[in-house]
């Protein structure tokens, strides 16, 4: 269950939380997650894996996941944890050599939906909004699999066998059951 506070919050702040939660900000507002259980945390990685291997051996940038900080709006504050981030190389060269939360927007932003996950569709919206080109939602209750990109209708793949692909990563293709780490 997602909790959130009305006090206006900033990332500096979270800094005195206990790891006990997953946190993210929300235009001021601190979102309490509770830590995410193996399915999620399985899904995540099978992505993750697929996605920069990919990215890796076509040299399209890096991939990053563990609740990378990404800030999306500074005033007031929204800074989420994207469960998986790619960054072409253009935007790893912006990015840096830093240790802390994200300024540059990823490319694509993958989230692995949870049954108790704060407002998705808000989320996609603010990551959109930010300068994202892609998120994909994966829910692996209803084993879908669904992208949003800006400007253009979300496109849903719902069977086994569908072939994900991502236009931001050429010749990427994956079956929807790998993905899910359902083979």
């Amino acid at each position: 269950m997602a909790i959130t506070t009305k006090t206006p919050w900033t990332a500096d702040e979270l800094k005195r939380l206990p790891a006990t939660h997953r946190y993210e900000i929300d235009e001021g507002e601190l979102v309490i997650m509770s830590p995410s259980g193996r399915r999620h945390a399985r899904i995540v990685i099978e992505i993750a894996r697929r996605l920069a291997n990919f990215v890796h051996d076509h040299h399209l940038g890096e991939v990053d996941g563990g609740e990378l900080g990404i800030y999306l709006q500074r005033a007031p504050q929204t800074l989420r944890g994207a469960d998986i981030a790619h960054f072409s190389t253009e935007r790893v060269k912006r990015l840096g050599d830093t240790t802390g939360f994200v300024d540059v927007p990823p490319d694509l932003v993958v989230e692995v939906h949870l049954p108790d996950e704060y407002d998705m569709q808000r989320k996609v919206e603010q990551y959109l909004r930010a300068g994202v080109r892609a998120v994909w939602v994966v829910d692996p209750d209803e084993g879908t699999l669904t992208r949003h990109g800006a400007g253009e209708p979300a496109r849903t793949w719902r069977t086994p066998d569908d072939g994900v692909e991502e236009p931001l990563l050429p010749g990427f293709t994956c079956r929807l059951a790998e993905l899910l780490g359902r083979d």
